[in-house]
């Protein structure tokens, strides 16, 4: 029964976008709502924002959620209590936020193995702005260095696969 009062909250906050910001995220001043770029995916059963999977068998944190050029914007994503999590860590995408709604800047996935976290495992993606370094060196750390314009909002975004549910994973970010 819990389950399914879970998965019908879940479902009315998907809508709005995420479950929920906390304060967890450092160096954060900024207070927006999480973006909501996979609210027309049907195969999405749940939004999880940076710092917001409290009630979810996941931790998905980001260390900072403002970065100047030459920056890099750390992401981790933790198996807490599911029975398995399943993903191609290659397969991030990292969206820009216009006038007219978020737009896709890097979704260049590469064809990997599929990867599964076990219970206590974790994974690391590394984005670098502008001429950053972000160090991708060990078995679980990924990213790519990308030439993204000072004064935007950005979100590094990757869909994972809980326990067989569809998770989106949603990291805000704005570069200085």
């Amino acid at each position: 029964m819990k389950r399914r009062a879970f998965l019908a909250t879940a479902a009315v906050l998907t809508t709005t976008g995420c479950l929920g910001r906390t304060d967890s995220v450092s160096d954060s001043d900024d207070t927006d709502d999480c973006p909501t770029m996979h609210s027309d995916n049907d195969s999405v059963d749940t939004v999880v924002c940076a710092g917001a999977s409290d009630g979810h068998p996941i931790t998905f944190t980001q260390d900072q959620t403002t970065v100047s050029r030459g920056g890099v914007v750390p992401v981790t994503l933790g198996n807490d209590d599911a029975d398995e999590i399943g993903l191609n860590p290659h397969d991030w995408t990292v969206y820009r936020e216009t006038d007219s709604g978020w737009k896709t800047v890097r979704e260049d996935p590469v064809i990997q193995p599929w990867t599964t976290l076990s219970a206590g495992d974790r994974i690391h993606w590394r984005v670098g702005v502008g001429d950053a370094d972000p160090d991708t060196s060990g078995d679980t750390v990924y990213g790519d260095v990308l030439d993204l314009a000072s004064g935007s909002r950005y979100a590094f975004s990757t869909i994972v696969d809980v326990d067989d549910e569809q998770t989106a994973l949603v990291a805000p970010f704005t570069v200085e």
